[in-house]
């Protein structure tokens, strides 16, 4: 099922259709994984070491995709703490696959994961985080 966003949206870095400079990354739900999901291309202005993606980048992709799976929950929320693990280089204009789904939920705080896999299903990050429900 293809995830539909709002007009409030479209200035996003990640996902926003309005953003010149942004990656404009269209997100998927899986509902027999229950998880979000998007490919994606960093372009080689995202590179920190010659063409490898600066991990900054590779960590906000990780960060939306568990904000989008918030949100396909219909429970905007907020990063309040990630911590990603790299184990495995991203390089520029590699197609990448990231993932994230809500491992639980408690009061207003969420506990979520995500992945960035290679097309062969190699892990390249990971991360996990909390997030505060918004309202």
């Amino acid at each position: 099922m293809r995830f539909n966003f709002t007009d409030e949206y479209q200035g996003c870095f990640v996902c926003g259709k309005e953003n010149p400079q942004g990656l404009r990354i269209e997100f998927s739900y899986d509902e027999t994984q229950d998880e979000m999901s998007a490919i994606c291309r960093f372009p080689d202005y995202m590179q920190g070491y010659e063409n490898i993606v600066h991990g900054g980048f590779v960590s906000m992709v990780l960060d939306e995709v568990m904000a989008k799976a918030c949100l396909q929950n219909n429970t905007p929320a907020v990063t309040a703490r990630i911590q990603v693990r790299f184990r495995k280089p991203v390089y520029v204009n590699e197609e990448v696959i990231v993932r994230g789904k809500i491992l639980s939920m408690k009061g207003k705080t969420i506990h979520l994961m995500s992945r960035c896999l290679d097309t062969k299903g190699e892990e390249k990050a990971s991360a996990e985080a909390v997030f505060i429900r918004a309202y």
